[in-house]
């Protein structure tokens, strides 16, 4: 709140004829945080030409990558004092993206206040296409550079809101190879949900907040493991990649059936499974009425 706050007093300035008031101000700069940008990036449709131009220009100070296809549209087709400002962006954004590989590499292959600076650098100027590129660093350090890793994916999915659905996958560890491991994994991943689930839960149109809360959690375990096992597939061989497919495939069936039954607390009401009728308790056994 407070950095919006300074952001619009810098606005209120341009509009009462002080130029400068957003792209002269330095604490908007060097207190900028990635997750700002989407807050930003709305100031570009503004309607005084002013603010647009000096809101690309502070977008450019802070290298934000997350306005670039705004920009390139506004550069063709906004004002001439805007357009100038987007030539700006442009430029900044060229050099940006010519110094991504070289980050990229030096996570890769070096190490120490090397490793901690090119984190920190792509923590701001990572795009959406880097994140695959960074998990399989992420995956294979650890200590104080994985930290830094995780940071580092944390700062790129605050900055772009169409990857924070996603965040608890992204920001899970990759899996080492090992093909024995993955196929016990998996294959008793299908026997819990193919014969356990199928036979015991899928009959059902009721299910108890507990039950439904734990298969939820295993559901979820297993659909991050086979995420972080996708690059290792390659590896593996085609009947694991059939066997991911599989289970891919009965996750999300288990989940869509999972939505369509309906809920019950069984600490506050006895409700039969099967009909959901209230049930009753005879000699310390609950049983149903109706079944």
């Amino acid at each position: 709140m407070s950095y919006l706050q300074r952001f619009i007093q810098g606005l209120d300035r341009i509009e009462t004829g002080r130029p400068g008031g957003i792209s002269n101000d330095r604490w908007l700069v060097i207190n900028y945080r990635p997750e700002y940008g989407p807050i930003l990036t709305r100031y570009l449709s503004y309607d005084d030409e002013q603010v647009r131009a000096e809101t690309v220009m502070l977008l450019t100070d802070v290298r934000e990558l997350l306005a670039a296809d705004i920009v390139r549209k506004m550069s063709m087709t906004d004002t001439e004092k805007v357009k100038g400002a987007c030539i700006g962006y442009l430029v900044s954004l060229s050099e940006t993206e010519e110094k991504i590989p070289k980050l990229l590499e030096t996570i890769r292959f070096k190490s120490g206040e090397e490793f901690s600076k090119a984190a920190n650098l792509l923590g701001s100027l990572g795009r959406v296409e880097d994140i695959d590129d960074i998990r399989r660093v992420y995956g294979m350090v650890k200590g104080k550079m994985r930290e830094e890793i995780h940071l580092t994916l944390s700062k790129i999915i605050d900055r772009y809101p169409e990857l924070r659905s996603r965040g608890e996958l992204l920001l899970s560890l990759p899996v080492r190879p090992d093909e024995d491991a993955f196929d016990r994994f998996v294959n008793k991943a299908i026997v819990y949900i193919d014969v356990r689930y199928r036979e015991n839960v899928f009959p059902e149109k009721f299910i108890s907040t507990n039950a439904k809360n734990n298969i939820l959690s295993a559901l979820n375990t297993m659909r991050v493991r086979l995420y972080n096992e996708s690059d290792n597939l390659e590896r593996y061989g085609a009947e694991e990649t059939d066997l991911a497919n599989d289970l891919s495939d009965l996750i999300s069936w288990a989940y869509e059936d999972l939505a369509g039954k309906t809920e019950y607390c069984p600490e506050k009401e006895n409700v039969c499974p099967k009909c959901g009728s209230d049930m009753v308790l005879y000699k310390r056994v609950w049983s149903c009425p109706k079944c």
